[in-house]
């Protein structure tokens, strides 16, 4: 099978997939919700929950039509041996203008499913609060953002490959040498991942604007909540999401050694103190986690990919078959980098699938977790009422099904998470109330 037909093949894989997620998220809506989300909703709201949802899958569903419309003509066009010779065999034009080609048609869809679900459906719900400017702005500045980082990560690619035979001279080194070049790489692409995140965290700033939270009780309580965590949070910045939406957020941001909070101005608006200290609470959970089985998993898969690297220079001839393999279903005779990695991407889908259902996994058990951090400091009750309001102001599908909730979500679903809280209060109260017989 040629690397265009795999690709085409992958891509209806993923729509399948898509839609069979989509039918059984449907037979879950129908169901009755659980006792521990069944006052989110009145019925009228809930009608208005499914109708939100029905329009974001459409709006789903045509997206990846015409996305299909337009990748399968350009797999199968002849495009590729043109741009070739029109870049006279420089490698690093090649890839650059194969990723012009698919970018461009690229951006303009995802420019028009953007407006259509910002003005039209955001819109519709009440949840929008941007105009055409503060929409043009964000867009651009998300758009710019990752085409750097593609940009970045296709020259350094293109640089390694046309450079690997000649420090390696021709591939014929030992495992060791081939370990030291590994490391490097890897040190490299660590860096480069550094200067996305601070990139990344300016982008932030561009498309807000952030005020520190001025001295005062609040700030003083956010700052006691902090007493027996090792790492601190410095600053708390309150941020206008208003202008952009009615999301009620609050967050921690970690860039290096530095961290701090995110609260949206209606949050702080339109909650309660102590929900904005629940949150709050919650997010310094985050600080206070200690690492488990699954951190340990994690740093495991690291070595392994390591390992990968090391191979792959050590025993390159499955790597060389495959460029070989990619040219000829290409056409083309000098190595396209960014072709080599659209079909990598392809290749390893179902591997990210895995890798992605083992995050989530993690992601949700230190949800769990902050939760606690939550409850335990006496803000179970406020933590339950503000997810709630959320939920309801934000349309969330507060009872997902068991099985889109393990493979999808990085955080629980709220049935699940809010049964959690009260499960995990009604312990606290046992153990107070033993502690306080012995005590007597």
């Amino acid at each position: 099978m040629s690397a265009r037909l795999l690709i085409v093949f992958f891509m209806i894989l993923n729509i399948a997939y898509s839609a069979v997620l989509s039918f059984v998220a449907d037979k879950q809506r129908k169901k009755p919700l659980p006792d521990s989300v069944s006052d989110v909703y009145d019925q009228a709201r809930y009608q208005k929950f499914l109708a939100y949802k029905t329009d974001y899958r459409r709006l789903r569903y045509l997206f990846q039509l015409f996305s299909l419309m337009v990748e399968i003509p350009l797999l199968f066009s002849a495009i590729y041996p043109a741009i070739e010779q029109f870049c006279k065999e420089n490698p690093y034009l090649i890839s650059l203008l194969t990723y012009a080609v698919y970018m461009i048609p690229e951006t303009i869809l995802s420019g028009i499913s953007s407006w259509i679900s910002t003005f039209r459906i955001e819109t519709r719900y009440g949840m929008n609060r941007k105009d055409g400017r503060e929409f043009t702005k964000d867009f651009c500045i998300e758009k710019f953002l990752e085409i750097l980082i593609v940009v970045l990560l296709t020259l350094f690619f293109t640089f390694i490959g046309e450079h690997m035979d000649k420090w390696t001279n021709h591939f014929s080194v030992d495992f060791v040498k081939a370990a030291g070049i590994a490391c490097i790489l890897l040190t490299v692409i660590f860096l480069i991942i550094c200067i996305v995140k601070l990139i990344s965290y300016k982008a932030l700033r561009l498309q807000y604007h952030f005020t520190l939270m001025p001295e005062g009780p609040l700030l003083e309580k956010i700052r006691k909540l902090q007493e027996g965590s090792k790492k601190k949070v410095r600053a708390v910045y309150i941020y206008n999401e208003s202008k952009k939406s009615t999301s009620k957020n609050a967050f921690l941001l970690k860039l290096f050694w530095h961290r701090e909070f995110g609260i949206a101005d209606n949050f702080m608006n339109e909650n309660e103190e102590r929900e904005l200290l629940a949150v709050l609470s919650h997010e310094i959970g985050h600080l206070k986690h200690k690492r488990n089985w699954r951190n340990y998993l994690s740093y495991l898969s690291f070595v392994l990919l390591f390992l990968l690297v090391v191979c792959s220079i050590a025993f390159p001839f499955p790597i060389l078959q495959f460029v070989d393999w990619v040219n000829h279903s290409f056409d083309i005779t000098v190595i396209n980098y960014t072709m080599i990695i659209t079909v990598l991407s392809s290749l390893t889908g179902p591997l990210s699938l895995l890798f992605g259902f083992f995050h989530n996994s993690r992601s949700r058990a230190e949800e769990y977790e902050a939760d606690r951090e939550a409850v335990k400091n006496g803000y179970g009750r406020e933590l339950i009422a503000t997810f709630k309001r959320l939920s309801n102001d934000e349309l969330v599908d507060v009872n997902p099904h068991p099985l889109i909730e393990t493979l999808e979500y990085d955080h629980p679903g709220m049935a699940n998470r809010i049964a959690a809280i009260e499960r995990e209060m009604t312990s606290q109260s046992s153990r107070n109330n033993i502690r306080q017989m012995n005590l007597g």
